[in-house]
């Protein structure tokens, strides 16, 4: 494999960030930047720099455009030495659009059919503790429509999770702490009308995947083996499990696993042991013998204990609650399935064409990317548009960017005040752009909890203000 050349390289820093953001997402077209700041629960629009002109090449650099490897490492190793580089950037890159959410924002996504020249398709959707859920427009902040989910004591309930469609036709909402249901909205139709699948009978009932779910992934609308497949992964906080869904089965049932038997790819209700089986089957009789190369025998129904430990490693990196998933993109790995977890050491992922409909064999993770969590607050991941670089946000102040295809860490991107918490990656418009996001909320009382009710303090002593950087890669 040819090594890979990356140099990014600052093009643009935000200067009127105040508080800590919560994440970042590119728009479809590429052209605007969404974020979150959580001190005054404003979501914040920027623009893409405009590409700035050619610079002229003289005699010397025509001569030494054959080696165009040591230039990127050159400046590679100026970005390492210097870990906080002192750029001069030009600070006129601000807001060009705020919203103001009615409390803390739990989740927003851009409507995955957004073109900036056509006004109407540019809009996102807002979750916000307490109120339902918005449809803001992208051009003035205003409120389009309003999507309300009830629970069974019929009581509006906000979701903790959204999701577009990859059609861009429906929106999915979870993540209630009454009911075990997603609830799927219609974006032509307003209101309270909405689909609901169940997860469980009850909340309470040992059926079904446990948990408040906390992330919803569809597969690639393109760039996908599983496009157009009609399948969707629901990840949960404690106990923290992945299960894989149809969308297509009917609305008064609960909602379907793919897997067959209820198998999840991680967790299964509140352990994540196997169950124990009081009489075993004939195939699995400790009469039929394997032989091995070396002339030892060993029974089938033994379990290979390194099997064993490798899976309880991978279920280990889901157990503390999944924050994010996504499906890879077009590459030779486009069946895997990537999960990142609270206080997680290490992004996972799991290949989807090992559908077992055995429950003591749950779907196996094949790769892991390590990184700096020790923390429960939400540090994103995303892929370029090949699916073979994986920029992963990390608490060490970085954004660590590794090959999918070999699993090697290719570079690190340094030189952050805080810790990184959201990653967003865009090839549009001939340019391949990384923005990046940065801020941790911290507490001035010793021993304090997190939680939504605690007090916060976010002076600059306690809780550094976050920042949004754009690089070119």
């Amino acid at each position: 494999m040819e090594d890979q050349q990356f140099c990014p390289k600052i093009i643009a820093r935000s200067n009127d960030i105040t508080g800590i953001t919560q994440g970042c997402k590119f728009s479809p077209d590429g052209l605007c930047i969404l974020t979150c700041t959580a001190s005054d629960n404003f979501l914040r629009l920027y623009n893409t720099p405009p590409i700035p002109p050619p610079i002229p090449i003289n005699t010397q650099q025509q001569e030494n455009q054959g080696e165009p490897r040591k230039e990127c490492e050159s400046q590679s190793l100026s970005l390492e030495n210097s870990k906080k580089p002192h750029i001069d950037l030009n600070d006129s890159w601000k807001t060009i659009l705020s919203a103001k959410g009615g409390d803390s924002v739990r989740s927003y996504e851009w409507y995955p059919l957004m073109n900036s020249y056509q006004p109407a398709s540019c809009a996102f959707i807002i979750s916000c503790r307490d109120h339902p859920i918005h449809l803001i427009d992208a051009y003035n902040g205003s409120i389009r429509a309003t999507y309300s989910p009830y629970n069974g004591l019929d009581e509006m309930e906000s979701p903790h999770v959204l999701q577009f469609t990859p059609e861009g036709d429906r929106i999915f909402a979870s993540g209630f702490r009454t009911d075990r249901t997603i609830h799927k909205f219609h974006v032509s139709r307003p209101g309270r009308e909405s689909d609901i699948l169940r997860l469980g009978k009850t909340k309470r009932s040992k059926d079904g995947q446990k948990g408040i779910v906390s992330a919803i992934a569809f597969p690639d609308k393109v760039n996908s083996a599983f496009a157009g497949s009609k399948i969707f992964a629901v990840g949960t906080y404690s106990p923290g499990s992945i299960y894989v869904y149809d969308d297509r089965l009917p609305n008064d049932e609960p909602a379907g696993v793919v897997l067959q038997g209820g198998v999840g790819v991680v967790g299964h209700g509140k352990s994540f042991g196997k169950r124990k089986r009081r009489f075993g089957s004939i195939s699995n009789s400790n009469t039929h013998k394997t032989s091995f190369s070396d002339g030892d025998e060993q029974d089938e129904g033994e379990e290979d204990i390194f099997s064993a430990a490798k899976e309880g490693w991978y279920q280990a990196r889901v157990r503390g609650g999944v924050t994010q998933l996504m499906w890879s993109r077009g590459s030779q790995n486009d069946y895997l399935l990537y999960s990142a977890s609270r206080r997680s050491d290490a992004v996972v992922a799991f290949d989807m064409r090992m559908l077992s409909g055995d429950s003591s064999h749950p779907i196996r993770g094949v790769a892991s990317y390590s990184r700096d969590s020790d923390t429960n607050q939400r540090l994103e991941f995303d892929f370029d548009s090949d699916g073979r670089k994986m920029f992963v946000a990390s608490q060490d102040c970085s954004v660590k960017v590794y090959d999918t295809w070999s699993g090697k860490l290719i570079d690190s991107i340094d030189g952050f005040h805080d810790t990184v918490n959201g990653v967003s990656y865009s090839s549009q418009n001939d340019r391949t752009l990384l923005a990046v996001s940065t801020g941790a909320r911290r507490f001035g009382t010793e021993g304090e909890e997190e939680g939504e009710n605690c007090q916060q303090d976010y002076n600059d002593i306690v809780n550094p203000p976050g920042g949004l950087s754009l690089y070119s890669i």
